[in-house]
């Protein structure tokens, strides 16, 4: 019987999809292997031939660095909008992160904080250039509790999960829509620092070019929170929500300046306000 780590609940549906998908990652979900089960004259077709979802995992992920820091990230826009991918690609190419990716299949923006109950939803193996990416047809939600749950990757939780970058300004109220926060949120129920990171997208304004300036913006943030969780001095009790103005190129120089001078005196101010208003969470 194939086993899953951690299973939380997760629809059977869900569960059976995830081990065909890991095992067509590492080859072994063919239909010679299907043939093999299926045929009588097998002398070991009473043996289970089918790998635990655990073990495919950590074979997934075999060529990972275990010694760089893991982060995850997802978005509410969907897998292949720009800026999850923009994001990404920075990350992966900065060297510093095993970058792992969870996100909807389809844009889930407005989805607030919904989970899909009543019916099993299903995860593919997806393909961004230098991390290990899965998309889900399921909200935010979804794919964090899904990702921490153990039954994609090997690790137990990721040091950072980033929620982003969203294409529209998630402030004030629009937080209790957005999917993009909500997937923040939920890494911060299950006890994972996170981030939220949206632009203000305007209409005839902003362009796609606006998302690698976005993420040139906020990296030195990424950065900056990472360090201070390592050395755990980034708050149990909130998750931090950031907003890229409209058309970063165009103040990028005072941007970048400012981001990248006074992050950890901005995120140590954070902290301080958060210790201030709220209790840390039970572990």
């Amino acid at each position: 019987m194939t086993s899953v780590k951690n299973n939380n609940m997760l629809p059977p549906g869900l569960v059976s999809n995830l081990q065909q998908v890991l095992l067509s990652r590492k080859g072994g979900g063919g239909g010679e292997e299907e043939e093999k089960k299926s045929d009588p004259s097998n002398d070991d077709n009473d043996k289970s031939t089918e790998p635990s979802t655990s073990t495919c995992v950590e074979n997934t992920e075999e060529e990972s660095n275990n010694s760089k820091p893991i982060v995850l990230v997802t978005n509410g826009d969907g897998i292949d909008s720009p800026g999850l991918v923009s994001l990404v690609e920075a990350l992966v190419r900065g060297g510093l992160y095993n970058v792992h990716v969870c996100a909807p299949q389809s844009d889930k923006s407005v989805s607030s904080h919904s989970v899909t109950l009543h019916e099993a939803i299903a995860v593919t193996s997806a393909e961004i250039n230098g991390a290990i990416a899965y998309e889900v047809s399921g909200t935010p939600v979804d794919c964090v509790s899904l990702a921490l749950s153990g039954a994609l990757f090997s690790w137990s939780k990721p040091l950072l999960v980033i929620s982003g970058i969203n294409r529209g300004s998630n402030c004030g109220h629009r937080m209790i829509y957005s999917g993009v926060v909500a997937g923040a949120r939920e890494a911060l129920f299950c006890g994972v620092p996170s981030l939220s990171i949206s632009l203000n997208w305007k209409k005839d304004e902003s362009q796609e070019s606006d998302f690698k300036d976005a993420v040139a913006v906020c990296l030195p943030v990424i950065n900056a929170a990472i360090r201070d969780i390592e050395k755990g001095f980034f708050p149990k009790s909130c998750f931090m929500n950031i907003e890229i103005p409209t058309s970063p190129s165009a103040n990028k120089v005072s941007i970048l300046m400012y981001f990248s001078q006074i992050a950890e005196q901005m995120l140590l101010l954070i902290y301080r306000q958060c210790a201030h208003n709220y209790r840390p969470l039970s572990n």
